[in-house]
């Protein structure tokens, strides 16, 4: 997860269809759209639709789904890293939110999400920790601090882990 050159992968940045950096489909793609990225950060787009299998349909999607869409955010910033070195997006590990904190049981029907995650950390194995929010219309309506893991082999490290 090397920041080098990830400002200038496009010349119309926030049009890279969101398809293209999520290895999620169909009900698990929560993120509709690239906002804007850089360096450091990463904002994308969510909208709540009363047709998913998450949202209750009188009172919204559940304001703990929020983790994961800050870890589909974290996978956006790391897709877009892999994109500027010519590489395909890879499968990440959620390894855990910690001060998850929401001020909304649900987010409402309809809301259109704005969801940004910041490195604030990053080793040289793949481990990265990010402070994530989630904002509506600038309200802010949950926050937590993401770590992923990023192995270069995903099959390697399965094996590894299963042999112990």
């Amino acid at each position: 997860m090397g920041a080098a050159g990830i400002d200038r992968v496009e010349s119309d940045r926030t049009q890279i269809p969101i398809e293209e950096l999520l290895l999620q489909r169909h009900e698990m793609l929560l993120l509709e759209c690239l906002h804007d990225y850089g360096p450091t950060h990463v904002e994308v787009g969510a909208r709540v639709t009363q047709n998913h299998p998450l949202v209750d349909r009188s009172r919204g999607m559940p304001a703990w789904v929020g983790v994961e869409l800050m870890a589909q955010a974290v996978s956006v910033f790391s897709a877009l890293e892999l994109r500027a070195r010519g590489l395909p997006p890879r499968i990440g590990l959620l390894l855990g939110a910690r001060s998850f904190e929401t001020r909304v049981p649900y987010f409402c029907v309809g809301a259109s999400l704005n969801v940004r995650a910041t490195l604030t950390l990053r080793d040289r194995t793949g481990l990265g920790v990010f402070e994530c929010t989630i904002h509506e219309q600038g309200a802010l309506l949950a926050r937590a601090q993401v770590k992923g893991y990023m192995p270069e082999d995903i099959d390697a490290f399965l094996r590894s882990s299963e042999n112990g």
